[in-house]
């Protein structure tokens, strides 16, 4: 399974919740690396998959410092 494969699967599974977009996202933003490469996530924010709520917070999540940054690495602290 592609982390692309394993994200839209999550954006189903976690379409209105949160918490379990955020813990989906751990697997692939981590502190100290993303694990998605800029293809990869331009076709996850550029594709139909996706919320418009789950396409911001990725997108922000991607930025270091950042609220949802600083939630999704800090589900594995």
């Amino acid at each position: 399974m592609t982390w692309i494969e394993y994200l839209l699967q999550a954006a189903q599974k976690s379409k209105w919740n949160l918490e379990l977009w955020v813990r989906y996202l751990n697997k692939v933003i981590q502190r100290d690396k993303i694990l998605l490469s800029k293809k990869e996530i331009d076709d996850l924010t550029n594709g139909e998959e996706l919320t418009s709520f789950q396409r911001v917070f990725l997108e922000l999540a991607l930025e270091k410092e950042t609220t949802p940054w600083e939630m999704t690495v800090g589900m594995s602290e």
